[in-house]
This record gives C-alpha cells, structure tokens and sequence, in this order.
C-alpha cells in the first residue's frame, strides 16, 4: 500500500472536514489534496520519479506535511533533515540520501546557502516560505501546475521515508523505512476516516516532523481523518494555548516537553478538559516526572518506548497502568513501580531478551532487546556493514540492555552502544569525543550520559589533560559548541589523570559510569 493513499482515502470520505492547521492557516482534506497533487506534478517536471530523494530543511508547517504526500504519490523517497544539525552533518545527510530536491525554510537559507556547492546532487532549492532571489517559491510553483492525478504504482518493500538519527559513529544514519512500515504502524494504531463521527480525535504535533514520532504523527491523523494542530516548535505555553484553544484530545511529547508543561506558572489556569491522552517517549523518563504527571493530568497517559528503526514504538505503559490507586499498600507500590517500565510490547511486533550467543532469556535475566515484525527498517541507507550489524538472523537488535518481568512488563537499564538520549534526541558520544580531542590542551576524552530529571540525560565528558595544560570546562563547551550542535555539548566534566581501558585499549565506559555516573561535575 503506498502511504499517499491514506490521504486519497480520508479526502474521498471526509473532504470538507479541516485536516490540519498551523498558526493561522488551515486546510480542508480536499483542499490538501488538491495542493498535493499540485506540488507532485511540479516535482515530476523537476525529475523526481520512483526511487528519487526529496528533502526538507525546516520547521513544523502544512508544507511539510505536503512535500510527503506529493512525494509519495510518485514513488519517490521523503529525506526530513535535522534543522539542528551542523554544516558538516547536513552535507553528508544530502550527499548520502543523493536528494535532488531541497525543500528550505526561511530560517536556514542563509545556511543552506553558504553550503550550496557542497550538495553534489542537489538539482532544485524550494523555499516554502519566502522569496528569496534566484530561488523557487513554494506557492508560485504550486501555482504554476495543475491538480492532476498522479499516482505511483510501487512495492510494499519500497522506502517511503529515510530518517536519520545517531548511532554510535561519528555521522547520523539514515533508517529507510518502507510503505509497508509505515502502513502496518498506522493502520493497526488508528481507525481509517469515519465520516459519521461527529467529534473527529484532534492531535496536537509539537515534536519535529524529522522524527520518526512526528512523521508517524503526520500519517496516522491523516489516515484517521483527524485534525491536526501544528506547532511549529514547542514551548509550553504554545502547547497549552493550542490545547485550550482547539479542544486537543490527544498529544505526543518528550519526557523534558511534559515537565516543562506541568511546571508552568499557568498551568493550573488552562483547560485541558479535552484531552483523553497524553502520550510521553523517544528518551528515558524520570521517574519523579512520571508520578507527578499523573497526579496532574486527568487524562489517559501512555509511555511508548521504540526506535526509529522500528517505525515508532515497540511497546506501551497504557492508561490503565498510569492508575495509581490509594490501597491496598502492595498494589499501589506494584504500580507505582511499573511506571519505572517502558510497559508491553505492541500487538504486530515481537520483543525478546537476548543474550551476546542469540539465545533468548527467560523473564528476569538481563540482556539485549530485540525486535521482530513488518515495521522493521529495510537497513540504514548506503550503509551495508551497519545494517548487517542491526538486523541478525532478523532479528533487530536495538543496543538497549533490559529486562522483562513474569507478564512481559520491559524495564530498560542500559545501552549496549552507549548511546545519550537527552529530550528525545539520539547523541553519539563518539563525534563528541573525536571534537574534544582536536582541543590543544586535550590529552584523551571520553563521554557518557548521566541522568536528568530536565533532559532525562545530559551529556557528561571525562577528560585528561595534557602535561601542563589547563582549561575552564566553558572553553571546552565553546569549542565544542562551534562545531556540533547545541544540545551535543557537554554541560558537565569530570578531569581526571587516565581513563580506564580494556587490553585491546577501549575505554571502559561502564566503568566511567561506575565512577563519574552523577551529573555533578569535578577537577
């Protein structure tokens, strides 16, 4: 099923009903058709066909959503970059995926720009939302062709999207997911367009569309005939204002996004009787945040935990599990810790426990979280010996280290590759480290993440000096700070004389955990 029939559907069934707004814009499911087809047949006279890469540079808009569909329609591949990312990462995104078209918004023409001669395949730049000179305008190209019907016959096995997110290397990897993916993930998450019903699910997007939980977000409420409100970032107040104001009965944030929400000065004064759930994931939750949300928020709240390599959640702590009761004493205490877990897995995947041999554990035994089903990636794009080290006798190995209890409740406790999530992005302390050591007065670096009830974690480095050598951790920050993104730098350190390796020399960073786990930094 190619995923831009979701839209096709849900424009035949409920055409007059408002598919989504953002600001003060809003379109119809007719009307969103209509510029999809438009913009389809403006990338078709660009080239664009079966297979080609289209990619986006931007905030959350009605745009965004529309460049998908329009790409989808002709078969081609949707590549959402990372607006955080640096120079260097953005080249290698757009160079590696081999995207011919460029979709900009204003706030990174000038960066996009100044790196213009770097993009080998880049034929066309379109910026959604200006004019600038000697550039393509979104709304003139729209403008400039029909609202014909094109649609691409293709295979379930083809890529519709390729998401790029770190691992443990240097450089973001692109996870190519299929339509069959994506269409077993919506399709068995959310009903398909109803036009009797009377009061149409609402959804509030406030995570970026460039991650798998936004782009999930935008398939499933199109799929589902719903509204959908976008904010264009989050900030709590927008949140809560667009809560109030559109009547949002369901929304997805970050662990940090759901704190910084509760501990607004307002947030008492708002009414969020609308909501019926509140679902939280893509980085680990602290456990004081999970308590207090649920006894601030009267509605359901879920915990989803998955990958992107596994199209969006691998398992969920329902509602019901968020329910805490006052007595008896051992049943509130089981459920206050069953919030510690990340919940069962989900009907249309299989979760295991495996060991370093491929044996799969029993409940209670600690090992690798593996992963089975149709919504699994194909692999990461042009990366064959990464993708081989992924996907094992097909299973898909997630690097997370846990655990499941006697009834298939998951508890995560580690990550065999190390990776930091903080609020819900994937950092890879190798490029951090590789930074660090290009500093003058750095000997060796290493970098791990340590908890955060902010950020659920916050990226830390152990660092040895040279002989002689003496430097402020804010230098190191600046430092690091001009040539990664902003929420890769370390905000605490911890210097030390050596650190700890194996006889082949790896660093041991179970044991810098050990020894330097806490956020509280030291000489």
């Amino acid at each position: 099923m190619n995923t831009a029939e979701f839209l096709m559907i849900a424009s035949s069934v409920v055409p007059d009903r408002t598919a989504m707004v953002c600001e003060d814009e809003a379109r119809t499911f007719a009307e969103l058709q209509e510029r999809v087809n438009r913009l389809a047949n403006a990338l078709q006279a660009m080239g664009v066909g079966h297979g080609d890469k289209v990619a986006i540079m931007a905030l959350n808009g009605i745009p965004y959503v529309e460049s998908y569909y329009a790409t989808a329609r002709l078969g081609g591949v949707f590549v959402p970059l990372n607006y955080r990312a640096k120079r260097e990462e953005i080249i290698y995104m757009c160079n590696n995926s081999e995207c011919s078209v460029l979709f900009v918004g204003q706030r990174y023409l000038e960066l996009v720009g100044s790196l213009r001669l770097e993009l080998q395949t880049v034929k066309h730049l379109i910026c959604i939302d200006a004019r600038p000179q000697g550039m393509t305008n979104y709304e003139e190209l729209l403008a400039q062709h029909e609202p014909e019907e094109i649609f691409a016959e293709i295979e379930d096995s083809d890529p519709t999207i390729v998401i790029y997110t770190s691992g443990t290397t240097a450089l973001p990897k692109g996870v190519v997911l299929t339509h069959m993916g994506m269409s077993v993930y919506v399709t068995n998450t959310v009903a398909p367009a109803d036009p009797a019903e009377e009061n149409p699910d609402v959804l509030l997007v406030s995570v970026p569309f460039y991650h798998v939980a936004g782009a999930t977000t935008m398939l499933s409420a199109v799929w589902g005939g719903r509204k959908m409100v976008i904010l264009q970032q989050f900030d709590p107040k927008s949140w809560l204002e667009a809560v109030q104001k559109h009547h949002v009965t369901h929304s997805f944030v970050v662990p940090t996004m759901l704190k910084r929400i509760m501990e607004h000065p307002d947030f008492a004064t708002y009414d969020l009787g609308s909501l019926k759930l509140v679902a939280y994931g893509a980085a680990p939750m602290p456990w004081e945040v999970a308590t207090h949300a649920v006894q601030v928020f009267k509605c359901g709240l879920m915990n989803a935990y998955g990958q992107t390599e596994s199209t969006s959640s691998l398992t969920f702590l329902g509602p019901e599990d968020h329910q805490i009761p006052e007595s008896p004493p051992e049943e509130r205490e089981r459920k206050l810790q069953r919030l510690r877990s990340v919940g069962r897995p989900m009907d249309d995947v299989v979760v295991m426990i495996m060991d370093p041999q491929g044996e799969i554990l029993p409940p209670g035994q600690e090992g690798e979280i593996v992963a089975q089903g149709a919504r699994v990636m194909a692999g990461y794009l042009n990366r064959s010996e990464d993708t081989n080290e992924a996907i094992r006798d097909g299973w898909l190995h997630t690097a997370d280290v846990g655990w499941m209890d006697a009834d298939g409740y998951l508890y995560i406790t580690g990550r065999t590759k190390d990776l930091i999530i903080r609020g819900g992005e994937n950092i890879a302390p190798g490029e951090i480290e590789a930074v660090l050591q290009q500093h003058e007065a750095v000997e060796d670096a290493a970098v791990i993440g340590v908890p955060d009830v902010e950020w659920g974690e916050e990226v830390k480095a152990v660092v040895v000096l040279k002989p002689g050598a003496l430097v402020a951790p804010e230098e190191l920050s600046a430092f690091v700070k001009e040539r990664l993104a902003s929420y890769k730098v370390p905000k605490h350190y911890e210097f030390v004389q050596e650190l700890p390796r194996n006889y082949v020399g790896k660093v041991l960073k179970t044991e810098l955990r050990k020894q330097y786990g806490e956020a509280k930094s030291g000489a």
